[in-house]
């Protein structure tokens, strides 16, 4: 029988993975379109392209602190509002990237630090 402990654990290990996941799309994302971009932009490619992916690492760095559910919020409102800025070139390929992020911020759960909502052995007690 899984134990709820277990669940939380499994539930904070996902949003982590959902995390570095969007950090690695962002990266691939941008070193698919860099070439293109510098053509294009020049030196103002590593902002179009250096900003979504500045904004996944924040979010991957805070994610053990208490603030990680609103940073990566954070992240994603940004990411997002970007792609929708640059929505007429490139960044309509950024979009998958602030979903992925959007949803790693649901899954985060923010009672697991919470020792008001803990039992002794650091578990959530069910409710009922």
């Amino acid at each position: 029988m899984t134990r709820l402990g277990d669940l939380l654990e499994d539930g904070t290990r996902r949003s982590a993975v959902l995390r570095w996941s969007a950090l690695g799309l962002a990266a691939l994302i941008a070193a698919w379109l860099a070439a293109e971009v510098w053509r294009d932009a020049g030196a103002f490619a590593f902002l179009l392209l250096g900003l979504p992916v500045v904004a996944c690492l924040v979010a991957v760095l805070t994610s053990r602190s208490r603030y990680a559910r609103p940073v990566t919020w954070g992240a994603a409102a940004v990411v997002l509002g970007w792609s929708l800025v640059l929505g007429l070139g490139i960044g309509l390929f950024f979009l998958p990237v602030a979903f992925v992020l959007a949803a790693a911020a649901a899954r985060d759960d923010p009672a697991r630090d919470d020792p008001a909502r803990q039992d002794r052995a650091g578990r959530r007690p069910l409710r009922r």
